[in-house]
Parts: structure tokens; C-alpha cells; sequence
């Protein structure tokens, strides 16, 4: 039941990766821009904080001033990384509800 080391590469380039990146992506976007409600950033909040801890980190530890483009490239890696986790813990839950069952 654990991941096999040559599916990591199917998970990081997988639909499912690859489907919440572009939906989580597109929502950010899109509430940045005021067609949706800003409330829609929740879906990022957490790619959010981990680009705005970074940025603070490396303005503190090595003067590295990002900014506002700095930032967003940032917020876009962390939500890549998001997608991956959602498309790691699909893989493990497919793979655990396809198991069959020995009765």
C-alpha cells in the first residue's frame, strides 16, 4: 500500500495534480482580479502563507527584497505543491479503496 518511487513522477505531472493546480490557480486569479468574491483565496490560503513566510524569511535572513511579482511566482510554486499533496493522497486513497477485500 505505500507509494512506489517510480509513481512519484505519475503523481507530480498526474491529471490529478495537474486538475487542482489549474482550478486552485484559476481561483486565486480570478478573486485577485475581483470577478469572484476574494473570499475564493481561501482555496490558496494555504500556498498564501508558506510564499509570505518564505518572502519574510529571505527579506530577514538575506535582504532579498521580493515584492509583489517575486511573490506571486511564490504563491504559484507553493499552490504546484498543494495540487501535488491532493494528488498524493488521491493516489493512496485509489489505490486503498481498490484494494479487494479478503473475507
Amino acid at each position: 500500500m505505500a507509494l512506489q518511487s517510480d509513481r512519484y513522477v505519475a503523481i507530480l505531472l498526474g491529471r490529478v495534480t495537474l486538475g487542482v493546480f489549474a482550478a486552485t490557480g484559476a481561483l486565486v486569479a480570478l478573486s485577485e482580479w475581483g470577478v469572484i468574491p476574494r473570499e475564493a483565496l481561501l482555496v490558496g490560503a494555504p500556498a498564501i502563507v508558506a510564499a509570505l513566510l518564505l518572502d519574510t524569511f529571505l527579506y530577514n535572513e538575506f535582504l532579498l527584497a521580493g515584492g509583489p511579482p517575486w511573490l506571486w511566482v511564490e504563491i504559484y510554486a507553493f499552490l504546484y505543491v498543494q495540487a501535488a499533496v491532493v494528488g498524493a493522497v488521491a493516489y493512496v486513497l485509489r489505490a486503498y479503496w481498490s484494494e479487494p477485500i479478503d473475507g
